[in-house]
């Protein structure tokens, strides 16, 4: 029988409270448990924080990459922040692509659609996707160049393979030669199918490429003619096909001849998670993250280092 005076709400913030503190589950796990929106259950959370239902008491000082992160969440306006102390055998990448394969895992649900980018970073991310629920996953962008390995074809048949799921491809090239050619492949439905899925995603796993110094794939494989007018332009990097310049507005020169996701779509989702390692990312991070680009960081401690010093001297 349930105590007089004690509302069902204060009782569900209870249960909810100790699944998530005290049995360790995550809000995606209690939010199917309970039948609950995963926003349902952060409000359920705050609630059980301010009414004094849980009291967190913090006995050790932070890890300082722990401080880097809650610095950089302000410094940036980040809705959330992961910094990886890389350290033993693991490559740093391999170390931050498993970071984002965690977080991703806490992150998304069975309903949710999640779109893929390409690189090196995410395609050691699917190495370590094996708690990841069954998604929808849709591939952001065309594919570039002959590295079957790291292309964004082969990072959703990974993801898919290990989480399970349903894929919703982008069979075109990233780049092709004229506007009237990216029009005519945009019409095809299995295409276009892929494009109105860009509309229903509620998460965006990303990677970034540097023009200055070189880690874009795309930069690579344009023509000089097609980069002077994003040089000139004061292009800094991209991130699924999106060219952006140091403050981060959006360089469109390229966009009719691109297959790729629409910048305000990407903008739109509501969880975009960018998993980055190395200074050389630096600048095209920021930049992404002033676009409105990016809500999540998941990086190592140097490039968290680097950004924090740009944010802080600009």
């Amino acid at each position: 029988m349930s105590r007089p005076g004690v509302s069902t709400a204060h009782r569900l913030a209870i249960a909810v409270a100790k699944a998530y503190y005290l049995d360790d589950r995550t809000k995606i796990q209690i939010a199917d448990e309970f039948q609950l929106s995963r926003f349902k259950v952060a409000r359920l959370l705050d609630y059980a924080r301010e009414s004094g239902v849980v009291a967190i008491s913090i006995r050790e000082n932070p890890r300082p990459e722990h401080a880097l992160a809650s610095r950089l969440r302000s410094a940036l306006g980040l809705a959330d922040c992961v910094v990886v102390a890389t350290a033993g055998r693991e490559s740093p990448r391999a170390q931050v692509a498993m970071a984002g394969a965690a977080y991703l895992a806490t992150s998304v649900g069975t309903n949710d659609v999640v779109g893929f980018s390409w690189g090196r970073t995410l395609s050691a991310l699917t190495g370590y996707l094996g708690s990841l629920p069954p998604i929808r996953a849709i591939q952001l962008n065309g594919s570039l160049g002959s590295d079957l390995a790291i292309s964004p074809l082969e990072i959703l048949r990974r993801v898919v393979q290990s989480a399970g799921g349903r894929a919703d491809p982008l069979m075109a090239p990233l780049l092709v030669d004229s506007a009237e050619a990216a029009t005519a492949i945009r019409r095809q439905p299995e295409i276009s199918s892929t494009y109105a899925g860009f509309r229903e995603l509620t998460v965006a796993c990303l990677s970034a490429g540097s023009w200055e110094p070189r880690t874009s794939q795309l930069v690579e494989h344009m023509t000089d003619e097609d980069r002077a007018p994003l040089w000139a332009a004061g292009a800094v990097g991209e991130l699924a096909g999106i060219f952006l310049d140091a403050a981060g507005t959006p360089l469109e020169h390229l966009t009719d001849r691109l297959i790729r996701i629409p910048t305000h779509e990407l903008a739109a989702v509501p969880q975009k998670i960018l998993i980055a390692e190395s200074t050389v990312k630096a600048t095209i991070v920021l930049a992404a993250v002033r676009a409105g680009l990016i809500d999540v960081l998941v990086i190592d401690v140097a490039l968290a280092e680097e950004l924090l010093r740009l944010a802080e001297n600009s």
